[in-house]
């Protein structure tokens, strides 16, 4: 799991900003083109995201592992 708020901003900057939010604005032009989601909500997405870095701002991601059987 990854917490980050403005009591550490070198996990807001390296994790939150630079990693996770980062490959979320690298999937924009896919995403669109592929009818997933509108540019608008997109970009409400995105800003959203990085107020979650700005002041007062909570991120919290939850990493997990799964296997998937078929029967």
């Amino acid at each position: 799991m990854v917490y980050a708020d403005e009591s550490n901003p070198d996990l807001v900057e390296g994790f939150t900003k630079n990693t996770f939010t980062a490959m979320i604005e690298g999937v924009k032009e896919e995403a669109i083109s592929e009818n997933l989601i509108d540019d608008a909500t997109f970009e409400k997405g995105v800003s959203d995201l990085y107020k979650t870095a700005g002041t007062g701002g909570v991120f919290c991601y939850t990493f997990f592992s799964a296997t998937g059987i078929k029967k």
